[in-house]
């Protein structure tokens, strides 16, 4: 299973692209790929100039991008997420009747996911078609309203709070993470995903969406946060209260009723190398005052929350008074 490490986040992701997007001073190739899903064609970069070896010399050293098949993005990648973006755009841009949609287009909203995917997800556009259309690896059927695609630098994807349900029917751990972002981020509302969720009505799925999509809390900070509630929801303990204050402190998930407090990743603060004395202090001084307040405080690191869930729950749920779970 997965450990945070494997979550995949970018808090600074429209930061990356709108520094290229308004790079100064301005670079031509740049100006233009701002406006094609930062992918251009071999006959784009010849209108300005740059032939095929300068272009093949430039992702040879990784200044540039091969984003796909016929598209080149004159940037480099630093990470699998942006190697995928671009790969998406280009998959886009070659077919420009349908969007990027799904775990692609949460990539390219800025949204957590548990992984990278494997291979750009495209989304037909006309709800006329009724089956994916040959040769179309990675497109899905389940067609999409004009107000449900947005633009992504001149390409077309998904809406958020679409790409939110499109999530939620096939992976509760993506849809959690990527709705609370998306909600804090005031990307989508609760308004906007029950407008997708009633366009969904019928599909495979649908009826998970809606039990996870209710979940989604603006006041969640983090992916791990967010699957941490979605599995605590799961079995059975009460709903806590996110960001709680206590003795000038404030906590991740809070019971008052309990006198309880789950620290999510806290342990990690302890164990992390090179972590400053001071901080390590602050945090301890931290748990020593909430504790001063009644507090019980439990601490869950990704490892408890993915593999090691049953033996958490199990551990947990005398402090709820809940009865054990059987198998």
């Amino acid at each position: 299973m997965p450990d945070s490490r494997g979550i995949v986040a970018e808090p600074r992701w429209p930061d990356h692209w709108r520094g290229l997007a308004e790079r100064m001073p301005p670079d031509p190739v740049l100006e233009l790929a701002a406006t094609r899903g930062f992918v251009l064609t071999a006959a784009e970069l010849a209108g300005l100039g740059i032939t095929r070896a300068a272009a093949r010399t430039r992702t040879h050293h990784g200044t540039w991008t091969i984003a796909g098949h016929g598209y080149v993005a004159p940037t480099a990648a630093p990470t699998p997420r942006h190697a995928h973006a671009l790969a998406a755009t280009a998959a886009g841009r070659r077919r420009p009747a349908d969007a990027i949609s799904g775990r692609s287009g949460a990539v390219l909203h800025g949204l957590p996911l548990m992984g990278v995917p494997d291979v750009p997800r495209l989304t037909v556009r006309d709800e006329s078609l009724g089956r994916v259309r040959p040769a179309a690896a990675g497109c899905f059927t389940g067609w999409l309203a004009n107000d449900e695609i947005t633009s992504w630098y001149g390409v077309a994807v998904a809406t958020p709070s679409r790409t939110l349900v499109d999530l939620a029917r096939h992976d509760r751990f993506d849809a959690i993470m990527a709705a609370d972002a998306a909600v804090r981020l005031g990307m989508a509302t609760p308004a906007t995903i029950e407008s997708a969720l009633v366009r969904a009505v019928g599909w495979p799925g649908v009826r998970q969406a809606r039990e996870v999509l209710a979940l989604a809390d603006p006041l969640a900070e983090s992916p791990l946060e967010s699957v941490t509630r979605l599995r605590l929801h799961d079995d059975g303990f009460p709903p806590p209260e996110l960001q709680c204050w206590i003795g000038g402190y404030r906590v991740d998930l809070c019971w008052p009723r309990f006198r309880l407090v789950l620290e999510v990743d806290g342990r990690v603060k302890y164990t992390a190398v090179g972590l400053d004395d001071d901080v390590l202090w602050r945090e301890k001084q931290r748990e020593h005052i909430v504790r001063q307040h009644g507090y019980r405080v439990e601490r869950v690191i990704a490892q408890d929350v993915f593999a090691g869930w049953p033996r958490t729950s199990a551990y947990l749920r005398p402090i709820f008074r809940l009865p054990r779970r059987v198998g």
